[in-house]
């Protein structure tokens, strides 16, 4: 199968079985609610099973501590997405994105979300009454994190950070299957940052806990992006754990 064809497939698979859905904005908040939970599970899991360094009733109360609204908000948002019309829909092509395609955006994804959720999060600490008001909800959590800390954020950093992770989706066109891998996995990424654990060869690729743990210990910013170590790096911020 040549690379004009090679995703058709699974973008078949998409709309057969999801219908009119993959136009839906649903789609994406599908996607990144999917990117919280996939790991989120895993890694509690691991604490609770494995690990045993959070008792079931810790892991729990973090979780809920973390996602009771941010759950309720994906469910009332899918009832609306399901049964109210919306002006805004996503442009669903025929075909499939090329392989090409499919990485190029992938990784502009990537890398455009990094810096603008880089040069977001350098804001947050820098301007003392958001960082008072509304930063200081994510730090409230000290190392060792669950990766639930991911999602302990105030409601107003919640959408921000949303907009600014997934910035290149919002602005430019790209293909739905494009934007759901994308979205799905620079989320998951984001949440195994605040995992608590080594993990080999990822913790080469991507931000990881061990440094991001400095970034919750420190007063001074370091290990500010939540997505790769480029930015980081750049403008000094980076501390190798």
């Amino acid at each position: 199968m040549n690379n004009e064809l090679a995703l058709q497939p699974v973008w078949d698979f998409f709309i057969s079985h999801l219908g009119s859905f993959v136009s839906s904005p649903g789609l994406i908040l599908t996607a990144v609610m999917l990117g919280v939970y996939v790991p989120g599970i895993f890694f509690s899991i691991i604490d609770v099973f494995v690990s045993k360094r959070l008792t079931l009733q810790e892991s729990v109360a973090v979780y809920w501590r973390a996602m009771k609204w941010y759950s309720t908000f994906y469910v009332v948002a899918m009832v609306i997405f399901v049964l109210v019309p919306l002006p805004i829909k996503l442009n669903v092509p025929a075909n499939a994105p090329t392989v090409f395609e499919f990485f190029k955006d992938l990784v502009l994804y990537f890398l455009i979300g990094d810096v603008a959720s880089y040069v977001w999060h350098r804001i947050e600490h820098h301007n003392k009454w958001y960082a008072k008001h509304v930063h200081c909800v994510h730090h409230f959590d000290k190392p060792p994190l669950s990766i639930w800390t991911a999602m302990v954020v105030h409601p107003v950093e919640g959408f921000s950070v949303f907009v600014f992770f997934h910035i290149y989706g919002i602005l430019f066109p790209i293909h739905p299957l494009t934007f759901f891998v994308a979205a799905f996995s620079l989320t998951a990424v984001t949440m195994v940052t605040h995992c608590g654990y080594k993990i080999p060869i990822y913790d080469t690729l991507f931000a990881n806990s061990p440094c991001h743990d400095f970034h919750h210990a420190n007063r001074k910013p370091t290990n500010v992006s939540v997505v790769l170590t480029i930015c980081d790096r750049i403008f000094g911020t980076y501390q190798k754990a």
